[in-house]
C-alpha cells in the first residue's frame, strides 16, 4: 500500500519529421508554382498527402513508447478507504522518523513493523470487510507508535537516567507491537485457510451425496 499502484502502458507517438519535410517542400515549390492558382494548391496538397503517408510507412514510422503510469486505487467502501489511507499516512511518517533515529536494533524492529503493517493494508485492500474489525490498528496503534518514536527521536541524545529508562520502554513496546502485528497478520491468513478448507469439505460432501465421486478415492 505504501507504493502507488503502477502499470506500464504502450503509447504510439507519431514522428513530426514528415511535417518538417512537407513544410520544406512547400517552401521550395512555392518558388516555382503559381500559388495564386487553385490548381497549384491542389497539386501541392495531393503530393503532400501522398508523401506524408509514404514517409510514415517507410522512412519515419510511428514510435512505440512505454510509459509507467500511476493508477488511482478503487475502494469498496469509505471505511476501507479511510483505513488504508490513514494507515499509509502513518506508515510514511513512521518511516521518516525511523530514518532520523540512530539505533540499529530499533530501526530493524520498526522496519519489521512497517513491513507487517503494509501487508495488513494489502490484505484489507483485497478483503474490504476486514477493515471494520481492524480499525483500532490505524485509529490508535499506529498513531501511538508514531508518537512514541517521535518522542524517542527528540530525546535520543539525552543520557539522564529517567530518559534512558523511557527510551528502553519505547524500544521494548516497539518490538512487542511488531510481534503483535505479525500475529494479527497470521490470524488473517489462518482465517482464510480455514474458510478454504471448510468450502472444500462442503464441496466434497456434496459430490459424495450426489454420487459424483467415490468417497474412498476422492
Amino acid at each position: 500500500m505504501l507504493e502507488p499502484k503502477k502499470e506500464v502502458v504502450k503509447r504510439i507517438v507519431p514522428s513530426p519529421k514528415p511535417f518538417y519535410v512537407i513544410a520544406g517542400f512547400w517552401i521550395i515549390a512555392a518558388q516555382f508554382l503559381r500559388m495564386y492558382k487553385f490548381s497549384s494548391w491542389l497539386i501541392l496538397a495531393v503530393i503532400s498527402l501522398a508523401a506524408y503517408f509514404i514517409m510514415k510507412k517507410t522512412i519515419f514510422p510511428d514510435e512505440e513508447v512505454l510509459e509507467e503510469i500511476t493508477t488511482a486505487k478503487s475502494y469498496f467502501s469509505e471505511l476501507q478507504k479511510e483505513f488504508i489511507e490513514n494507515g499509509t499516512k502513518s506508515l510514511s511518517n513512521i518511516i521518516q522518523i525511523n530514518k532520523q533515529i540512530d539505533n540499529p536494533q530499533l530501526n530493524q524492529d520498526v522496519d519489521e513493523l512497517v513491513n507487517t503493517t503494509d501487508q495488513i493494508l494489502d490484505y484489507v485492500y483485497e478483503h474490504a470487510n476486514a477493515a471494520s474489525s481492524l480499525r483500532k490498528l490505524t485509529n490508535y496503534y499506529l498513531p501511538t507508535v508514531e508518537k512514541l518514536l517521535s518522542r524517542y527521536d527528540e530525546v535520543e541524545e539525552q543520557t539522564a537516567e529517567n530518559v534512558v529508562e523511557s527510551k528502553q520502554k519505547v524500544e521494548s513496546i516497539i518490538k512487542t507491537t511488531s510481534e503483535a502485528f505479525k500475529n494479527q497478520l497470521k490470524s488473517l491468513f489462518d482465517t482464510d485457510t480455514l474458510d478454504i478448507n471448510s468450502e472444500v469439505k462442503v464441496l466434497e460432501q456434496i459430490y459424495i451425496k450426489e454420487g459424483l465421486i467415490d468417497p474412498e478415492n476422492k
